[in-house]
C-alpha cells in the first residue's frame, strides 16, 4: 500500500508546493505574475502527473507499441485527464504555496 498510493500522493503534494516556489524565482513579483505562476504550475504538474501515469501503465505491462497505437492526441487526452484527476492532491498544495508567496515580495506591495 505504501508505494502504491501513499508515496506518490506525498510526492505530488510536495511537488505542488515546490513548483510554484521555483516559478517564483523566475517570474517577477506582482499579481499578474502570480496568476501566470498558478497557470504554469498547473500545466507543469498536469504534465508531470500524466508522465507518471504513463510510466505506471508501462511498468504494469502495457507495451509501448500499445501506447503508440492510440496516437499522440489520444494519449495526450487520456493521460492528460488522468493528470487532471490527480489535481485533487496537488491543486490544494499549489494554492497554499501561492498564498504564501506575496509575503516574500520586496518590490511590490500586496
Amino acid at each position: 500500500m505504501t508505494e502504491g498510493l501513499l508515496i506518490p500522493a506525498i510526492a505530488l503534494g510536495l511537488l505542488g508546493w515546490l513548483v510554484p516556489k521555483l516559478w517564483s524565482m523566475v517570474l517577477p513579483e506582482g499579481l499578474p505574475a502570480l496568476a501566470v505562476n498558478a497557470l504554469l504550475s498547473a500545466l507543469v504538474l498536469t504534465a508531470l502527473t500524466s508522465i507518471y501515469f504513463m510510466v505506471q501503465y508501462w511498468a504494469a505491462g502495457v507495451t509501448l507499441a500499445r501506447l503508440i497505437d492510440q496516437g499522440l492526441l489520444g494519449n495526450a487526452i487520456y493521460f492528460g485527464r488522468l493528470g487532471l484527476a490527480a489535481a485533487i492532491i496537488w491543486a490544494p498544495m499549489i494554492g497554499l504555496s501561492l498564498m504564501g508567496l506575496p509575503r516574500t515580495w520586496v518590490r511590490v506591495t500586496w
